[in-house]
């Protein structure tokens, strides 16, 4: 059997956060692509909740050569929430993924004032609504969604669904697709705060949205499913719409091309075929980013 390092080789992970941040990250964007490069993956996707990672990425890129440097943009409130405006800047500077609220989606906000533990980019201003509207009282997209969603389309982006309900994902890919989207990647489904039913998830695969499992859903902090269960999600909705990425940078979590590494390996542990692995960690992503 093929042992996990050699399939980490050419991986990509979707998902990782790094320094500089306003909260505390396990290592910053240089030594995050060090560390990835020197595995033999063939990119990542900086997220930040705060900033646009745009810039950064074309940085980092031009000083570590030989991997790709995805930048990206969340749309909270100190982006001005969604924000067409925020999103062609984005864009033009070369972001490829565009994800919806995370911090500042109404559901996350509702997740958390269940008693939750806070998200770790929550960011309050006195006297203001930290919420982001992503949708109409009558569940139509607003102005400025639909706004978003034709820079998308128009750029070749790829929409991520940040923390939206399950339902709210629904509509949100059912509209992208309408107007001709065809990247997107439902955030990860199986974590607390989002929590989409397994139904759903076949749904949403059937209708060509990537399932972004990220593996921090099986760490303690997160814990919903552990690494067999996770394997199981997966065999059920199907690897051909899977995409693993880590989710890490926390300083309490694995460095990311470790926790990749660790990911594979579970996931061959618990019965998917090298195969299907290598499309869930490296081709489902490189088609998506164009890498």
């Amino acid at each position: 059997m093929v042992e996990a390092r050699q399939l980490l080789e050419g991986a990509v992970d979707t998902h990782v956060h790094s320094a500089p941040d306003l909260v505390e990250r396990k290592l910053d964007d240089f030594e995050l692509v060090r560390q990835a490069r020197e595995r033999g993956m063939a990119g990542l996707v900086l997220k930040n909740h705060f900033f646009t990672t745009t810039l950064r990425a074309r940085l980092v890129a031009s000083q570590v050569p030989g991997i790709a440097v995805v930048g990206s943009i969340v749309l909270n409130q100190s982006m001005g929430g969604v924000n067409p405006w925020a999103v062609e800047a984005a864009g033009r500077g070369g972001a490829r993924v565009v994800w919806m609220p995370t911090a500042h989606a109404e559901n996350q906000l509702a997740h958390e004032s269940a008693g939750t533990r806070r998200h770790p980019a929550a960011l309050d201003l006195s006297g203001r609504s930290a919420a982001v509207k992503v949708f109409e009282a009558d569940g139509s997209p607003t102005a400025d969604t639909e706004a978003v969603l034709e820079i998308v389309r128009d750029r070749g982006m790829v929409l991520a669904t940040g923390h939206l309900t399950p339902d709210e994902v629904d509509r949100l890919s059912a509209r992208a697709i309408e107007i001709g989207i065809r990247k997107i990647i439902s955030t990860h489904p199986d974590s607390p705060s989002i929590a989409i039913p397994v139904e759903l998830q076949k749904k949403l695969a059937a209708r060509g949205v990537y399932l972004e499992r990220t593996f921090n859903v099986t760490v303690p902090r997160n814990t919903r499913l552990d690494v067999p269960g996770l394997a199981a999600r997966i065999r059920e909705v199907g690897p051909a719409s899977t995409i693993m990425a880590t989710d890490f940078g926390q300083p309490d979590s694995p460095y990311p091309a470790d926790g990749m590494e660790a990911y594979i390996v579970g996931m061959l542990a618990n019965g998917l075929s090298e195969a299907e692995v290598r499309q869930m960690v490296s081709a489902n992503a490189r088609g998506l980013l164009e890498i």
